[in-house]
């Protein structure tokens, strides 16, 4: 399996240094930058050991995809310009987080804000197809949006969306958030894409624990064996990173 970490692309080379695989680059962040700043990052990602690979943070928290105020012409414009610049980082996988833009108000029901979901998530597909894009849905706990909450109904959204470079991702920190069952990530594979943070504090995961055997014996179970990204919180995120690295390795290792 290979890791990461989700943090500013400007870390990439302290990153390498850990011993990690890629960066999880901030892709909403990224498509703002002005042209002398981005010219910067890209300088300095293409003189790095590792790549980015993968981005999380889809849309701007600003930008409302469901309901009355989504603008399609406005995210279109958007999303060429974010997947142009994922093209030019080496980049070919955005999650599909941003719980504030899918999060709906009382005016709609839940079937009608998921319909909608639907059709947003196919354009935000084909748009990335059209840049060799790949889009993981990542189910989000109900604090950070009341709609995708669960594993079981991303796997709905991917397949009523029914396009190719539409996946899963599983994050054990959402997951656990919402007590689900791990073995779902057996029912919905194959995974696209995985997170991983504990769930106490969303901490990095720093020492060997049941949550993290569980996750890790589950993608096992599920044939899942490509990259996962470390999406937590840390007040030493290099001390934390370098342990976590460590008890990911040990738990792939031994699980063969």
């Amino acid at each position: 399996m290979r890791f990461g970490i989700c943090t500013d692309i400007q870390n990439i080379d302290e990153v390498a240094s850990l011993g990690y695989d890629y960066v999880e680059a901030k892709l909403n962040v990224i498509a703002v930058l002005d042209e002398d700043a981005f010219s910067a990052i890209v300088e300095q990602v293409h003189a790095s050991p590792i790549c980015v690979e993968r981005c999380c943070l889809l849309l701007p928290k600003s930008m409302q995809v469901i309901g009355d105020r989504y603008q399609e012409a406005e995210m279109v414009a958007y999303l060429k310009a974010a997947y142009a610049r994922m093209q030019a980082i080496g980049a070919d996988l955005v999650v599909f987080g941003s719980g504030k833009s899918r999060t709906f108000d009382d005016s709609m029901r839940w079937q009608q804000a998921f319909k909608h979901l639907v059709d947003v998530t196919k354009v935000i597909g084909m748009v990335g197809a059209d840049y060799g894009i790949r889009i993981a849905i990542e189910p989000l706990n109900r604090l950070e949006t009341n709609l995708i909450n669960t594993l079981t109904e991303a796997a709905a959204l991917q397949a009523c969306v029914g396009l190719p470079n539409v996946g899963l991702l599983a994050d054990s920190y959402h997951m656990a958030s919402e007590h689900e069952d791990w073995n779902h990530i057996v029912q919905v594979a194959p995974l696209m894409h995985t997170h991983i943070a504990l769930y106490e504090g969303r901490r990095y995961p720093t020492m060997q624990c049941d949550e993290v055997d569980s996750f890790m014996t589950a993608l096992q179970a599920a044939g899942y064996d490509a990259s996962m990204s470390i999406e937590g919180k840390s007040d030493d995120w290099q001390s934390d990173a370098k342990s976590a690295l460590s008890i990911l390795k040990q738990a792939c290792e031994g699980r063969r």
